[in-house]
């Protein structure tokens, strides 16, 4: 289950306040401010770049598995995963935006 606390543990680990922090995930400060407080979902816009932007981990911010601060940054070595969870993963963060999805499993199915 996500664990909204995972977003803050993040921020304050990249030392960056809430406005930096939502300015550089493109969301109103007051918006991030509902995230943190788990009194808004983050959309699936938000945790694609929190992802892409910080190098997180997915499953850690998603499902709290591969470690705790600082290892959740650049730690995919940390756990392993099939193409098929990976996707899952991407799924349920993009929330069905099929285009992405079909573009991951074309990269995917290159390697």
């Amino acid at each position: 289950m996500f664990d909204y606390q995972r977003v803050r543990k993040l921020r304050e680990h990249l030392q960056l306040s809430e406005s930096q922090f939502a300015k550089k995930i493109g969301v109103a400060q007051s918006t991030y401010n509902r995230f943190e407080k788990g009194s808004a979902s983050l959309t699936a816009e938000a945790i694609s770049e929190i992802v892409g932007l910080f190098d997180v981990n997915p499953y850690w911010l998603l499902l709290g598995r591969g470690g705790n601060d600082p290892e959740f940054i650049n730690n995919a070595e940390l756990i392993t995963v099939s193409k098929d969870e990976y996707i899952d993963l991407q799924r349920k963060a993009l929330q069905n935006q099929d285009e992405r999805i079909a573009e991951l499993e074309r990269e995917l199915g290159k390697k």
